[in-house]
């Protein structure tokens, strides 16, 4: 049974806050322009640029469109930009001055070195054409859009780049209108001058007030970067994850799920969309070690390059948590006051790109290139994920976009592939399941997409029965209307595995599964009693073993443990189930 806490004050005012809130963007961009004008060697030293390092190349090429940002105050940090595993830079930022359409800078785009290396590579070009403020003197200015279609195409030419991409955030909603309409217009002039030339947005991860009307200006954009962090920003009353790929409450229930469901829902295609992602966290003072915790000053962003490199000397692993309503790490510690960093790692960047692969989508976006200089292993996550056939492991648990604990959305749509290497057949069973009764449903098809033959079109309440597909590959379409949300569906897919006796642990939620670095056993309200878990290899050796008490979960640290089968055992009184579990790092 999912968990629904009532903090409707909360949301409230988060989400007033969070509409009106700078972006990490624009947050960063006026940080660094307040720094003034400095020189490539002054912001090497800022980032701690130490020159150029060994990486590995990958043989393979990419089969995800991966579109990063690479602000002007990096550098040289591009010296490690690992090419062939980059489809798109995007760069940040030609600053509009809203009253004449002319920039206030563009930050060296002229002479940028790290452009005519990115073209060099194959790699595709955009600038990136901010307006943070003073939307509606320039939606009411027609020579002030005329000079910004014409300034843009000039660059492009100029350069000899691919594309455009607006970056107009903060955007009132009484300028719906202007927007749409000077993105159709500049649309129709970019094609015609450059042929070829594509035209992007960096589109907010929450439309509010529909500010943005996706239906209205998808036909002419080439694709849109959805900015899928900042959920929890500098201002934010609550610590919590940037790009949580669940909600971390149900009052404030924005995450990237949702995110990438509201997009495709309305009808954005799939090629058109890329995930974008976030290379950074935030640290915030709290006022104690609870999740969620209450804030009790402003947060700070912190690069990806500065938690892997501890710089505040307390990113160790005994700080190191867990969240599993988001699905992303974070560090508690004390240092003269409690403080929370929640950033993204292998782990939960692998999952949201999972994601990608299951959606379909068009790739990935990164705020921002450089952030991880000096460590390699984002580079290889993108190897790994976008340069073959994705191939899931032979056991996973789907859940709607609320995750195991939350209500899903209003107006979710989305298609699901989901594919092993495994020859077949797959089977699949239901956890859980409770959809509004003819609303909202769930469709089930034996095969690569939609057009293969139906397995199951459910609704209701009433758990269904166990599948068994025919070959090794799957697809979900999941649909809800406006109104009235429910618990949603967890749906355990796995290969059949002859040898082990495996009983379905309703009682218990036990995910990740497979697992990479850690496995979480959750009790449900059905068990009250004291209960422990054991953890045995293929052969029946006992590997790790943990008595709970009458806490509601373990978490298990398997890290150390190689990729395969393994069981685990839950016991409670006379009560004992058998589990199947994976471990794949």
């Amino acid at each position: 049974m999912k968990k629904h806490f009532l903090l409707l004050f909360y949301f409230a005012v988060n989400s007033l806050i969070f509409a009106k809130q700078p972006s990490v963007h624009q947050e960063q961009s006026a940080y660094h322009e307040a720094l003034g004008p400095l020189s490539n060697i002054q912001y090497d030293s800022i980032n701690g640029f130490a020159g150029q390092i060994p990486v590995k190349t990958s043989a393979s090429e990419l089969h995800k469109r991966v579109f990063g940002y690479h602000p002007y105050w990096m550098g040289n940090s591009w010296q490690n930009y690992q090419w062939e595993l980059l489809s798109d830079l995007c760069y940040f930022s030609y600053d509009t001055d809203p009253a004449t359409g002319n920039p206030l800078t563009t930050n060296g785009f002229e002479t940028a070195e790290v452009i005519d290396t990115a073209l060099a590579h194959g790699v595709r070009v955009h600038l990136c054409v901010t307006l943070f403020s003073g939307h509606a003197a320039f939606f009411a200015n027609p020579q002030a859009q005329q000079n910004l279609t014409g300034n843009i195409i000039s660059l492009l030419i100029q350069r000899g780049i691919q594309g455009v991409n607006i970056d107009f955030e903060a955007v009132p909603s009484s300028q719906q209108q202007g927007l749409t309409n000077y993105l159709v217009q500049l649309s129709q002039e970019l094609h015609s001058a450059v042929p070829g030339a594509e035209l992007s947005i960096a589109a907010p991860a929450v439309n509010w007030s529909n500010t943005f009307d996706i239906p209205a200006i998808t036909p002419a954009l080439d694709f849109i970067m959805i900015m899928a962090y900042d959920y929890y920003w500098n201002g934010s009353n609550l610590a919590g994850p940037v790009s949580g790929y669940w909600p971390l409450t149900s009052s404030f229930n924005y995450a990237v799920n949702h995110s990438l469901s509201y997009y495709q829902s309305q009808g954005v295609p799939n090629e058109k969309l890329l995930l974008g992602l976030p290379y950074y966290g935030r640290e915030w003072p709290v006022n104690s070690n609870t999740l969620p915790a209450s804030t009790s000053g402003s947060g700070t962003a912190v690069t990806y390059r500065n938690v892997r490199g501890n710089s505040s000397g307390f990113y160790t692993p005994q700080n190191l948590y867990w969240d599993h309503f988001s699905n992303n790490p974070y560090y508690s510690y004390f240092n003269n006051n409690w403080r929370q960093c929640f950033f993204d790692d292998v782990s939960s960047l692998g999952a949201k790109y999972d994601l990608v692969n299951r959606r379909n989508a068009g790739g990935i976006g990164i705020w921002a290139l450089g952030y991880d200089n000096g460590y390699s292993e984002l580079w290889d996550l993108i190897a790994e994920k976008f340069t073959q056939i994705p191939e899931f492991p032979c056991r996973d648990t789907l859940h709607d976009p609320g995750g195991p604990w939350w209500n899903y959305g209003d107006e979710e749509s989305y298609i699901e592939t989901i594919s092993t290497d495994y020859p077949g057949p797959l089977s699949l069973h239901f956890e859980q399941f409770s959809l509004e009764t003819g609303f909202d449903s769930l469709w089930i098809y034996d095969g690569q997409d939609i057009n293969a033959p139906l397995m199951a079109a459910l609704s209701g309440d009433q758990l269904p029965s166990g599948l068994i597909t025919s070959g090794n590959v799957f697809t979900i379409r999941f649909n809800s209307d406006g109104a009235t949300t429910r618990a949603g569906y967890s749906l355990v897919w796995s290969c059949p595995t002859a040898s082990i006796n495996e009983t379905i642990a309703r009682e218990f939620s036990i995910y990740p599964n497979p697992a990479d670095d850690l496995l979480i056993v959750n009790r449900k309200d059905v068990i009250s009693d004291a209960w422990s878990v054991e953890l045995f290899d293929i052969q029946g050796k006992s590997i790790r073993q943990a008595n709970t008490g009458n806490n509601e979960e373990i978490v298990l640290h398997v890290r150390d443990f190689r990729n395969g089968i393994y069981i685990l055992k839950v016991k409670s009184g006379s009560y004992l189930n058998s589990f199947k579990v994976v471990i794949c790092h």
